[in-house]
């Protein structure tokens, strides 16, 4: 009997310590702290709830856990940014769907100009493979182009000429003259610039204003331009097409005539 006093009194003196300590506290109910930064005691029912995500029971069939209700659930491939006013990851993920690209329309094939119509489709650019300086013919479409030594055009006109003459292929201009006529048609015309001869090698062919008969008129009104009805084989244009390859062309210039339809 003695010797059980001694144990009684020192369990006491332990139960009183621990009692003072839980009332310094302040909190009687705290029994357990869970020092691990990613985890915390729930004091309702002592269940740990996972801080930053939702909590998911490790008992396969046991009961939902009442915090989990309570809070909404967070996708862990959420991909919350650390800003705290930052957007959320789907407003800022790009649309996968793409934009529909412009459709550039092809060409349209040229056609050729009749004795009635014109030529449809004319290009900018001439249909010849040379480059560098050069006049384009192209007897097809009645169109003459000025290409300077860039290869850019710098000038596209409608003329009047005929398909079987001058022949395609390449020439030279050989001679130049501002003031021109032809005493057998009684015309006259301006800015000639020859670079072949005609089939009984007597007369030049060139290009030149639109002639004019000793009384003025025009052989062919301007907007005949474009058509291949002339008689001879000069190649006749406006008087502000003719200036400019009269200017633009000097003796020895490559001409380039385009085979006819």
């Amino acid at each position: 009997m003695h010797r059980v006093f001694p144990v009684v009194a020192v369990a006491s003196v332990a139960l009183l310590a621990l009692i003072a300590v839980l009332l310094q506290s302040g909190n009687p109910t705290a029994v357990a702290v869970d020092e691990s930064p990613v985890r915390a005691i729930d004091t309702r029912n002592s269940v740990p709830v996972l801080l930053g995500s939702a909590y998911r029971s490790d008992d396969a069939g046991g009961p939902e856990d009442p915090v989990a209700q309570d809070q909404p659930e967070v996708s862990s491939d959420a991909g919350m940014s650390d800003d705290a006013g930052a957007a959320p990851a789907e407003l800022l993920t790009p649309s996968t769907s793409a934009s529909p690209l412009p459709q550039v329309k092809k060409p349209k094939k040229p056609k050729a100009a009749t004795k009635t119509g014109k030529a449809r489709n004319v290009p900018d650019r001439p249909l010849d493979k040379h480059t560098g300086k050069r006049i384009v013919y192209d007897k097809k479409l009645m169109t003459v182009w000025l290409m300077n030594k860039k290869d850019e055009v710098v000038g596209r006109y409608p003329v009047v000429g005929r398909w079987d003459r001058p022949a395609k292929g390449t020439y030279r201009i050989f001679s130049k003259s501002e003031k021109s006529s032809n005493p057998n048609s009684k015309v006259t015309f301006n800015n000639m610039v020859r670079f072949t001869y005609g089939p009984d090698t007597k007369s030049a062919i060139g290009f030149h204003s639109i002639p004019r008969y000793y009384d003025g008129a025009l052989m062919h009104p301007v907007s005949s331009l474009g058509l291949p009805i002339a008689t001879g084989g000069c190649v006749r244009m406006s008087e502000e097409a003719a200036q400019a390859v009269y200017d633009f062309m000097k003796v020895g210039d490559l001409v380039v005539v385009l085979p006819s339809p």
